[in-house]
């Protein structure tokens, strides 16, 4: 089935769509810079209800009615790894609700990535370029090996 958007490509749609879900965060990045109006896009860092030693990235997506941020959720439902992983709930009105849980895709926090690859802080900054990094606050950070594949 073919998009039919006022506001984006249909490139830029099955873009949204057919993202790889292990570069979650970059798409999170991607939507942001897409969506129309940015009091309707919020993020907040919540501890985990499961796993209290985890943080979660509470994400709303407002649509306010407008088509374009319509069709990225359109786009969002199209991702059947995406909407199955990270969907929460959705209220009537067009309001989304997603729980992304970065350590479903391999990050972990700082201090016990390093603990567990054996590694110093020094040395991950330096090379930071070899990293995925996700910021959860001024002074927190989640990362992972970058894949290279």
């Amino acid at each position: 089935m073919a998009f039919n958007s006022e506001y984006y490509t249909e490139k830029e749609l099955k873009e949204i769509q057919n993202w790889n879900i292990i570069d979650t965060h970059n798409l999170v990045n991607r939507l942001r810079d897409m969506w129309q109006y940015n009091n309707l896009f919020i993020e907040s860092w919540e501890i985990d209800a499961t796993n209290k030693e985890n943080m979660v990235l509470m994400l709303q997506l407002h649509t306010g009615g407008l088509r374009g941020n319509e069709d990225i959720i359109n786009a969002l439902q199209k991702h059947k790894m995406f909407w199955t992983m990270w969907w929460w709930k959705t209220e009537r009105g067009g309001h989304y609700y997603f729980e992304v849980d970065f350590s479903k895709i391999g990050f972990k926090p700082v201090d016990q990535f390093l603990k567990e690859q054996k590694t110093y802080r020094q040395y991950i900054y330096k090379f930071k370029k070899k990293y995925d990094w996700v910021k959860v606050s001024q002074n927190k950070r989640l990362v992972r090996v970058k894949d290279l594949n």
